[in-house]
């Protein structure tokens, strides 16, 4: 194959994998809560970020090597993450789905139908996944045209005062700007390619698919559209697949006794018993608090260990750094969620402090 259709191909298999549950629906939160500005907080950090990831590591063999060394951070990302998309799924079918489309025990079907179709998919010998990736990008298109007749244009403002966005942005920013580094999709495709072209179009490609999000960016509890339901799910199928399949054959993460994977099916076993004992608010909150374990937590897991020089995993310093964490949750939890949204800066600036906690090797 020439090299840059390969590069294409990868490039738009990276896209689709990265547009999980929080490109599906955080987009749509923040233009809710604060127009285009709240849309931009999300889209310019999270487009450089994920373009930035596969410049930085510049080739297949640098790739191989942060795998290497720190498989284990990678491996955790990839076991969330699967979780993650379980829970939110979910949370779609219980709390999104228009009655008139709701199934019974929608709610538990949703998350192991699309469980049982990934680990399906995750089986396609790998040559194929670009064409994946290329069919789940012009799927967008879709949403798109039959979003068209009754589509509405967010503002400049919305329903929060735009100083809010001034103290939620850097937990988002910081987030999108490292957890690249841990997204086992992001490697394979970092690896099965040569040169910069793959991640130079990554930003643009990944920034459609936003704005696929962005032509829903009024959803809310019960107006999810049909076309949205099968956007949202088949997008998640191929993101739990693609990470699945790299936990599955011991890839990127090397976890090939799917510890990883057992491990999500339990996390996201109590999040779905959670979303169905809930409110909407209570579930939204939910939401929110795993979107703050990529804000605060893996960026701080890769300032304290995916750095150069970074120290042993030792356990003083891994009760160091839970503590750091259970500090910055809390007060996450505050700003993010009770309230007030000024402190939702100060779990950023932790995390920024992350390496003065976990100072790296000498020499």
């Amino acid at each position: 194959m020439p090299h840059a259709l390969r590069s294409i191909g990868w490039s738009l298999y990276a896209t689709a994998s990265w547009t999980w549950c929080i490109g599906l629906f955080l987009p749509a939160i923040l233009l809710q809560w604060f127009g285009w500005p709240g849309f931009l907080m999300i889209a310019i950090p999270n487009c450089i970020g994920a373009a930035a990831m596969g410049l930085f590591l510049g080739s297949p063999g640098a790739s191989r090597l942060f795998c290497t060394r720190h498989h284990t951070a990678i491996g955790s990302f990839v076991s969330l993450t699967i979780a993650f998309h379980l829970i939110f799924l979910a949370f779609v079918a219980h709390w999104l789905s228009p009655v008139d489309l709701q199934l019974t025990a929608g709610w538990l079907i949703w998350p192991v139908a699309a469980l049982v179709m990934a680990s399906a998919v995750s089986l396609i010998p790998r040559r194929w996944w670009p064409l994946i990736g290329l069919l789940a990008f012009l799927s967008g298109g879709i949403v798109i045209f039959f979003a068209s007749g009754t589509l509405s244009y967010p503002g400049w403002s919305g329903e929060r005062p735009p100083i809010d966005l001034l103290w939620l942005s850097p937990v988002f920013v910081i987030g999108f700007l490292l957890c690249p580094w841990l997204d086992a999709p992001f490697h394979r495709a970092r690896q099965e390619t040569q040169g910069s072209l793959a991640f130079v179009l990554l930003a643009p490609l990944f920034l459609c698919m936003l704005l696929v999000t962005a032509s829903y960016w009024s959803l809310t509890e019960g107006t999810a559209t049909l076309a949205v339901l099968l956007w949202v799910f088949g997008q998640s199928i191929f993101t739990i697949a693609a990470n699945l399949r790299e936990c599955r054959v011991g890839g990127v993460a090397h976890s090939n006794d799917m510890g990883w994977f057992w491990g999500c099916i339990i996390v996201a076993g109590f999040g779905v018993v959670l979303v169905f004992n809930n409110t909407w608010t209570g579930a939204m909150n939910l939401y929110l608090g795993l979107l703050a374990v990529y804000g605060i937590a893996f960026p701080a897991i890769i300032f304290a260990w995916c750095r150069r020089r970074s120290p042993a995993v030792t356990t003083p310093r891994v009760i160091r750094l839970v503590v750091v964490l259970l500090i910055a949750g809390w007060l996450g939890n505050i700003g993010f969620i009770t309230g007030p949204t000024w402190v939702a800066i100060l779990p950023a600036v932790l995390v920024l402090m992350t390496p003065l906690f976990i100072p790296r090797r000498r020499g």
